[in-house]
């Protein structure tokens, strides 16, 4: 056997055929190691990089091929897998007869010519024969090696009852009541885009990271260019497929995926985060599972991580390895050693839901103000918003029912019904009238949208203090009036919503509209008062 060094992507052109013949041998269903990926990410984002892709060639056959990246550093060299941070899955090209003998070959040439290396190899899945000849190589070369596993949930299709799978997830996080609460704002639908479409997916993407720590890069300048293009190849064994969520015109939710043979891969889940309350997302997930069904994929990879709505949907789960082992050179083992433990640490706090969050969502925050709003004065600002009520925070809410003698009020005030066609086309405080309409508020206003008051049917909602109250039948609740038209207010509500009665709160703390409304003879019935000290709460209701 002859190992050959390929050390630019030009080189690699002259063996597609041969990748092409193994992986098509393979039948294999990991994009990340298909020609199109390695080449196109080489061009494209990794022509700055010591990739170095080792050929293994037999009898003059180019039988396996070695993706690997080499850094030299003070301890010797290390190696890794090309496109580290990039893709989820890594492996070798190589016949399934042909795995153990090439790891053998390859690794001891490797070896001989480097001496001090230590191997960071990741992205092997363990339903693959890889990791256990190559945890057998290290067995019988005295080396030793340390892996660190993830779960890799995905839906095999070939064991599913789509109808009983459905069922069994269809009230999951309230699935159906946010499908019919979307649907009531217009027509749904799943769309699949042209790789041209590219664009609506990096918008959706960053709207969706704005304020989040994205640590995948996926919007950046130098890694759109490359899904992008990606995007943009001719279909076959390998493709990408970029699926949105489509509400009337607007796409709200989004996956950009590949398609390897009959795997497919969601790699990047996103939506615009006004639609937060209605879960875009899982939605999306919902309707992608039935079309894949029925174009028929034998597998739905979710891909590598613990996110809930992965353990939602999954019906089976794999694990993905990163081995790390090296030569026994005291300074190849002494690096070694700390990648051991910076890895134990790592995969031990990644286990823990809070810490991800917080590295996600509240130190994307932080990072956020300073790009935008990094002053002094916001700062206290927000540190007097956030800081404050945590360490405590005390508020108090009368409620009233409205005398049916008030409706005297002006009963000819003209008001209008905000409509869905209304709220999607306004961009002004979008996220929270849809949160509203969500809650089943139904919104009027005379001019400004963002003036409007809001009547629920169904519940007496106080945000703020965490309390909600049903309503008796033929009852109903208005929150965000003004004084300055509470009778305009009260006349049109009564006219609107006849022979209904009608609830109202207001803070204990606003004195006025307390005087105001009990002038007008509203009937108070409850106190709601609300604490909490160091981020504990407690609520309590008293009945007048």
């Amino acid at each position: 056997m002859k190992l050959i060094s390929i050390k630019s992507y030009t080189h690699l052109e002259v063996y597609e055929e041969d990748w092409n013949k193994i992986t098509g041998d393979n039948k294999n269903t990991n994009p990340f190691i298909e020609y199109q990926f390695v080449y196109n990410w080489w061009k494209i984002l990794g022509a700055q990089e010591n990739v170095e892709i080792l050929a293994v060639q037999e009898h003059n056959r180019i039988i396996a091929f070695f993706p690997f990246q080499f850094q030299k550093k003070w301890f010797g060299y290390i190696a890794h897998f090309l496109a580290l941070g990039i893709t989820n899955y890594m492996d070798i090209i190589a016949r399934k007869s042909d795995v153990s003998r090439t790891i053998m070959f390859a690794l001891d040439e490797v070896i001989n010519s480097k001496k001090s290396i230590v191997f960071y190899l990741h992205g092997l899945l363990e339903s693959t024969n890889t990791p256990h000849e190559l945890s057998k190589y290290l067995h019988a070369r005295n080396m030793k090696e340390r892996h660190f596993s993830i779960v890799t949930p995905f839906i095999d299709f070939d064991n599913l009852d789509l109808d009983e799978y459905m069922n069994s997830r269809k009230k999951m996080h309230g699935m159906d009541r946010r499908s019919k609460r979307l649907k009531a704002l217009g027509d749904v639908s799943l769309q699949v885009l042209k790789g041209n479409e590219m664009d609506e997916i990096v918008r959706l993407h960053k709207r969706r990271w704005e304020k989040k720590n994205d640590t995948s890069g996926f919007s950046t300048e130098s890694k759109q260019k490359f899904f992008r293009h990606l995007a943009e190849l001719p279909e076959g064994d390998f493709s990408v497929r970029l699926t949105t969520l489509q509400l009337r015109n607007e796409k709200i939710a989004f996956t950009y995926g590949f398609t390897c043979r009959t795997r497919y891969l969601g790699y990047v889940l996103g939506h615009d985060s006004d639609f937060d309350c209605f879960g875009p997302g899982r939605l999306l997930v919902k309707e992608k599972v039935s079309q894949l069904k029925s174009e028929g994929f034998q597998k739905l990879d979710m891909s590598i991580g613990y996110e809930p709505y992965k353990m939602e949907w999954n019906t089976d789960v794999d694990y993905t390895r990163k081995s790390i082992f090296s030569t026994n050179t005291i300074r190849a083992m002494t690096f070694r050693n700390t990648l051991w433990f910076k890895n134990i640490f790592i995969s031990k706090v990644k286990k823990y839901r809070a810490v991800v969050l917080f590295r996600r969502n509240t130190i994307g925050k932080i990072k956020y103000f300073f790009r935008h709003k990094g002053s002094f004065r916001y700062w206290a600002r927000d540190i007097h918003k956030k800081l404050f009520p945590f360490v405590y925070d005390k508020k108090s809410y009368v409620i009233g029912k409205i005398a049916k003698a008030i409706a005297v009020g002006d009963a000819q005030a003209n008001f209008s019904e905000i409509t869905p066609n209304l709220v999607l086309s306004s961009k002004l405080e979008r996220k929270d009238i849809l949160q509203k309409i969500y809650n089943g508020y139904a919104g009027f206003y005379t001019k400004d949208i963002l003036k409007a008051f809001w009547v629920n049917e169904n519940v007496i909602r106080l945000d703020d203090v965490e309390v909600v109250m049903n309503l008796k039948k033929r009852s109903v609740y208005i929150r965000d009036w003004q004084n300055e038209n509470i009778l305009q207010i009260i006349g049109f509500v009564n006219r609107y919503y006849k022979g209904k009665d009608v609830f109202i709160s207001v803070l204990t703390k606003d004195q006025e509209s307390v005087k105001i409304l009990t002038n007008l003879g509203v009937q108070w019935t409850d106190k709601v008062t609300f604490t909490r000290v160091l981020g504990k709460s407690k609520t309590s209701r008293e009945e007048f």
